[in-house]
């Protein structure tokens, strides 16, 4: 299995800049590395495996989050998508399945990034290890994961609750008396 040392030993020899942290405690996913380490989620990136129309698909997302289904059906080109068996992922990417790292994933393997991902400008991924992470620019890890950049996720409501939008949504919808 892939771990921290290859991760670092692959971003070394191609000059990538980042940093291996080393958790206060294991974790058994890469959803827990924020509570963890202590940071926002929004800092965080987990990878979801799939398979869209029987071929490996990599999202790489915030922690915590999982992408629309119907976004990456579009931004994969394809029309059936079905997570990845546990037992299959660790054998197409000699990682665990839920740490699976964003960086060095097989050639054969599409990867979607969620656009959110930029938004933070140091992120910390998993390494395959349940004792690091790799502190990384986001650039790079877009550009190390070979990453096709696409909106994949829903957006986070702000403000007024869902409820009270769908309220406005339903009043302003109404047909106007006239008097």
């Amino acid at each position: 299995m892939k771990d921290a040392l290859d991760v670092h030993r692959s971003l070394l020899a191609r000059e990538i800049p980042h940093e291996i942290v080393r958790l206060p405690r294991p974790v058994s996913s890469a959803d827990e590395i924020p509570e963890v380490i202590g940071l926002a989620p929004q800092r965080c990136v987990a990878v979801r495996m799939y398979v869209a129309d029987d071929r490996p698909l990599a999202v790489i997302v915030r922690a915590g989050t999982t992408p629309h289904p119907g976004a990456v059906l579009a931004a994969a080109r394809a029309r059936s998508l079905r997570s990845a068996r546990p037992d299959a992922v660790n054998e197409l990417t000699d990682f665990a399945a839920p740490l699976v790292s964003p960086l060095l994933l097989p050639d054969d393997v599409l990867v979607l990034a969620d656009a959110c991902i930029g938004h933070a400008e140091v992120v910390y991924a998993p390494t395959g290890d349940s004792g690091t992470a790799v502190g990384i620019t986001s650039r790079w890890l877009l550009t190390a994961s070979r990453a096709s950049v696409t909106e994949l996720c829903l957006p986070e409501t702000t403000g007024a609750a869902a409820g009270d939008l769908d309220e406005e949504l339903a009043e302003a919808l109404q047909p106007k008396r006239l008097r």
